[in-house]
């Protein structure tokens, strides 16, 4: 039986007023005039007004009730999450020094704060990042000739003479929308070059000395794509199978073409979300570069060449950023995989959106059990930032208050055979427990947990914030206080990860789940429930698919559970949204501590199978055709959508087939078309199809669709070459890369 919620009063503010107003004649027959005008009546108006508001609040009392009733079955409710991000210091024209920071800086994206997550030094210098682009056929043509005949020397028959262009990988500069470079598919050799530059009112050789023997802070974004993460029994969160990134300096102690692995220290995978990469470079005998001659300049394995920039006479030294490549065979497979980034640069540090509160006096100890505490500020950010002291001594959190020992240790005698002395237990009581969302914290009673002693001082330290305030775009955090002077700061990408905090009404949705599955994936019905509690992300989607590994789709996987994840809004394709790592690492990471560990999980994202489609119809006499062709445009969108897609508007289901008659049925519903005169339906290749089979975690994506009067057009004509290109692998051959002048210098 569901529980109804009270109200003391549902009158409105006409209704009390329209009450007191009819009450008049029995009370005051001689009071006449009852208009707006009249004294009394404007009294009577003002007790109205406020007592509708005092009934408004009287009305919320039952929701701090709920909130009460959520706490003690142990459900609290889901705090907002705090939005990160990675922002860069830059020292264009302070003083020459390198400025050491540790972590804790705030910076500000307006109103909002943010704070450092690790220290750095900020060096004096600027980082530009190049890579070997390759030429495009025509442009080969016109110079192959000539250039085959300036690097005769290197044309041998073992090798093959390749040519490009050096080209600048410009990251975006303002939006959310990044741009991205796949190093191993779209470079010549498979590599990013950052190339260190000295300032311009300073020498490289300057450079070099201010700059030896420190650390250099490397911020790395991958292009996040929906590649998934892997949850292995009894094992850790495992993020694909993914090539490792190799940080690499030229060793230039004699002329020969040599890199050596530089010291690097990495805080996360650099490919399955933001890093940092912190380098130790060398002495400043060994930042230089190679002395290139005009033919030698960019070849082979050197790095690019910078003869037609202005970068050239400030380069202090390279770093090169590649995937493992060990023989000239392995350098072929590897060439196959994906290594995309979005963003490379230096001084880089992590963020995250909150606020600190130094020290909060708390309520003293009254001694009495089950003392609670309400913080000022919330949500609050747990962990590490949160510290608690009792008389100056610092309490540590627990999880479960049950779980705590007591506050007087029990006494235990030692076995016979060591002694007849009795020993204690290590007292361990000097707990609290915390809620973050509602920042109330909880004592113990004595028997689990001690209870803070009458008249003892408790203190608190902590950090607050979260909520969707913290989502800001590129160079939105652009201030900072206590900096050095002539320091500039800004986040490079966008920040992620920011959430509202559940409410009361989705809570209380969830309190059945919870006594059912209590916090554990047993069934899948508890999978999805604990996926949609997923905090820090912005769920629109999801499907759990039992006994299914996503790269055997055709077979039943015994102990496999496969997540199908797709966030409510995706900037870059919104028609059909898909989750970038850091949002398939998100519900990796909530899922881990909950899951069987004897199950292996898999959290991936939709496999989109591009689709094209002709309509054809007939337009009900009266209404304007082009209005009717985009409503019905709309309609089949929405009809495909992954999120409201389907008859029933929920989502399109998985395994479904994609049916042109049923496209057609969904048209015929739009208001103002007549009939359906014919409709087509293709994929990327090939000809017309009455359906499209949708398998595994595929799902239709409408790339083009062409509504039209009378007949629907040829589906080529829909198509237009759009066609998705075919991969085409092969062995690659031993090349020789060779510098070109670009078109445009």
């Amino acid at each position: 039986m569901p529980l109804v919620e009270p109200k003391f009063d549902s009158r409105t503010y006409r209704e009390i007023l329209n009450e007191v107003l009819a009450r008049i004649p029995a009370h005051n027959p001689e009071w006449t005039n009852r208009s707006d005008a009249d004294p009394g009546v404007t009294i009577l108006q003002l007790f109205s007004f406020l007592t509708e508001s005092a009934i408004f609040r009287a009305n919320l009392i039952p929701d701090r009730n709920r909130k009460k009733f959520l706490r003690l079955l142990g459900q609290g409710m889901r705090a907002a999450a705090a939005a990160k991000g990675i922002v860069t210091f830059r020292n264009p024209k302070g003083a020459f020094e390198v400025f050491t920071r540790d972590a804790g800086d705030q910076v500000n994206s307006g109103n909002v704060p943010f704070r450092t997550e690790n220290g750095l030094e900020i060096l004096p210098i600027e980082a530009r990042l190049y890579y070997k682009r390759p030429l495009t056929e025509n442009r080969r043509a016109e110079i192959e000739d000539t250039y085959r005949k300036l690097y005769a020397s290197f044309d041998l028959p073992e090798t093959d003479i390749d040519f490009y262009e050096t080209a600048v990988f410009e990251p975006a500069t303002n939006g959310v929308t990044l741009t991205s470079l796949d190093i191993s598919r779209e470079t010549k050799d498979g590599a990013l070059w950052v190339a260190l530059l000295s300032r311009p009112d300073e020498t490289p050789v300057q450079a070099r000395s201010r700059i030896a023997n420190r650390i250099l802070s490397l911020g790395i974004l991958p292009a996040l794509d929906e590649e998934g993460c892997a949850l292995y029994p009894l094992g850790p969160t495992a993020s694909g199978e993914r090539p490792e990134l190799i940080f690499e300096l030229p060793n230039t102690s004699d002329e020969r073409i040599r890199y050596e692995t530089a010291d690097v220290t990495i805080d996360q995978d650099p490919l399955s979300g933001p890093g940092i990469a912190k380098i130790s470079l060398p002495g400043a005998s060994k930042l230089g570069v190679w002395r290139d001659g005009p033919l030698t300049a960019g070849v082979g394995g050197r790095p690019p060449s910078l003869e037609e920039t202005a970068d050239l006479d400030r380069l202090i030294t390279w770093i090169r950023i590649r995937s493992p490549q060990i023989d000239t065979e392995t350098e072929a497979s590897t060439r196959q995989l994906s290594i995309p980034l979005s963003w490379v640069g230096i001084n880089a540090a992590r963020v995250i959106q909150r606020t600190e509160v130094p020290a909060e006096q708390l309520p003293n100890g009254d001694g009495e059990p089950d003392q609670t505490a309400v913080l000022t500020n919330k949500p609050v950010i747990g962990g590490e930032t949160f510290r608690l002291t009792v008389n100056g001594e610092e309490w540590q959190e627990i999880d479960d208050l049950m779980a705590a020992p007591p506050e007087v240790p029990k006494r235990m005698p030692r076995l016979a055979s060591e002694s007849r002395e009795e020993t204690q237990i290590v007292d361990s009581s000097k707990v609290f427990s915390l809620d973050v969302e509602a920042g109330l914290i909880r004592f113990g009673d004595g028997a689990h947990g001690m209870r803070p002693p009458n008249g003892a001082s408790i203190q608190v330290a902590y950090s607050h914030g979260g909520g969707a305030q913290g989502m800001v775009g590129i160079d939105s955090i652009n201030r900072a206080s206590n900096l050095p002077p002539g320091i500039k700061v800004s986040n490079p990408v966008p920040t992620w990860g920011g959430s509202e905090a559940e409410t009361v009404e989705d809570a209380e949705k969830n309190i059945p789940a919870l006594i059912r599955h209590r916090d554990r994936m047993v069934s899948e019905i508890d999978c999805l429930d604990i996926v949609k509690r997923t905090p820090g992300i912005d769920l629109g989607r999801a499907e759990i698919l039992p006994l299914f590994h996503p790269k055997l789709p055709r077979q039943t996987s015994d102990g496999v559970v496969t997540v199908m994840v797709i966030p409510k809004n995706d900037p870059e394709q919104p028609r059909a949204p898909r989750p970038d790592q850091i949002f398939l690492e998100a519900v990796c990471s909530y899922l881990s501590p909950r899951r069987i560990l004897t199950t292996e999980v898999h959290v991936r994202g939709p496999e989109y199978i591009p689709i094209w489609i002709a309509v054809g119809i007939d337009v009900v006499p009266g209404f304007d055709p082009g209005p009717v062709r985009r409503d019905v445009a709309e309609e089949v969108h929405r009809f495909l959508s992954p999120l409201e897609g389907g008859f029933e508007g929920k989502a399109w289901p998985l395994q479904k087939v994609v049916d042109i008659l049923e496209v057609a049925a969904a048209v015929t519903r739009v208001r103002g078309v007549a009939k359906v005169t014919g409709a087509r339906l293709a994929t990327a290749t090939g000809g017309e199809l009455s359906e499209v089979p949708i398998e595994g975690l595929e799902l239709p994506y409408l790339k083009k669709i062409l509504v039209v009067e009378g007949e629907p057009p040829p589906i080529d004509e829909v198509r237009d070459g759009e066609e998705v290109p075919v991969d085409e692998t092969g062995e690659a051959p031993q090349i020789v890369p060779v510098p070109v002048i670009p078109e445009e210098c």
